[in-house]
């Protein structure tokens, strides 16, 4: 059994969905007949979503997150408000650019309530990379792994 992957177009949410439907071998019909959106154009909303013309609410998105069985950070808009984006955003760009190198200092992040998140996100990513790597797993365990990876939220 082979295993292809989508392209990835490019970073943005609408690109993200897409690619996530298509890694589940769903069509924008089969996600419109999930929600039971009806009319001369079920799909439409999807393909607004997909499009970047319009963002899921936070209820849709966390619904999309369920049906996809992603994590809802997989799928969400970054703004970079928060450091985590990072990470996330770094993860999508290896689906553009598999086996690039991993450059991200967690010491850039020093004196941020969040610096032992990201120094802990970017320590366990790059012990999947390494498994990955070392044929520990497959690539598609580590998309999936990538998919529901959620940092948590340790204050220190």
């Amino acid at each position: 059994m082979f295993y292809i992957k989508p392209n990835l177009k490019n970073m943005s949410q609408g690109a993200r969905l897409e690619y996530i439907r298509e890694v589940r071998h769903m069509t924008k019909e089969d996600v419109a007949a999930y929600f039971g959106f009806g009319g001369r154009e079920p799909n439409k909303t999807i393909r607004e979503y997909e499009n970047n013309t319009t963002s899921p609410s936070q209820s849709r998105l966390e619904e999309l997150a369920e049906l996809f069985e992603v994590s809802i950070d997989a799928i969400r808009k970054y703004d970079f408000t928060n450091p985590i984006d990072e990470i996330y955003y770094q993860m999508w760009y290896e689906e553009q650019y598999p086996y690039y190198q991993l450059n991200i200092d967690p010491d850039r992040f020093a004196g941020s309530a969040y610096n032992i998140n990201v120094y802990n996100g970017i320590k366990e990513w790059k012990k999947m990379r390494e498994r990955r790597e070392n044929y520990e797993i497959s690539d598609e365990e580590y998309l999936e792994w990538k998919l529901n990876f959620k940092i948590e939220n340790e204050i220190v």
